[in-house]
């Protein structure tokens, strides 16, 4: 971790502005994951610790993910598989419109498997934050965190 004693240039100020939002993420928000598949239950917790995330709740209920964030009362990233069968990608984020609270503090992530472009850009209509294609990646979720301002 990046504090100066002083700052005494632009480039102090600039990273302790990134540090400082690394803070931020690690400490204000809850990260969440509903996902189906056995690669993407493995990749999520390990990539997000690497980024320096430590607590990562992974769930195959989508019911469980949606009391979690209402229990937390904390900024939550979730990242959420379009297909979770007890509540799907569509649902969650019906429940997240009829609580506008809950709403405003969570930033969702849908993974989706190849979709046309109408289909994701009827997704993205609909208060996603941002879109990821299975098979997930290193890229494509840096990409997708990028888009709700999380700079890893």
């Amino acid at each position: 971790m990046f504090l100066p004693d002083k700052i005494s240039s632009i480039e102090d100020m600039k990273s302790l502005m990134v540090e400082l939002r690394r803070m931020e993420i690690k400490f204000l928000y809850d990260f969440y994951g509903a996902l189906q598949d056995f690669p993407s239950k493995k990749f999520l917790p390990q990539w997000l610790q690497k980024k320096g995330v430590k607590s990562v709740y992974i769930s195959e209920k989508g019911n469980d993910i949606l009391i979690k964030i209402n229990t937390s009362k904390k900024l939550s990233a979730v990242i959420y598989d379009i297909e979770t069968p007890d509540l799907n990608g569509l649902g969650l984020l019906a429940a997240l419109d009829k609580n506008p609270e809950m709403k405003s503090r969570c930033r969702v992530i849908l993974v989706i498997p190849q979709l046309t472009h109408d289909v994701k850009s009827k997704l993205l209509n609909s208060g996603v934050s941002a879109l990821v294609q299975k098979p997930l990646s290193e890229d494509s979720m840096q990409a997708a965190f990028a888009k709700i301002g999380f700079d890893f």
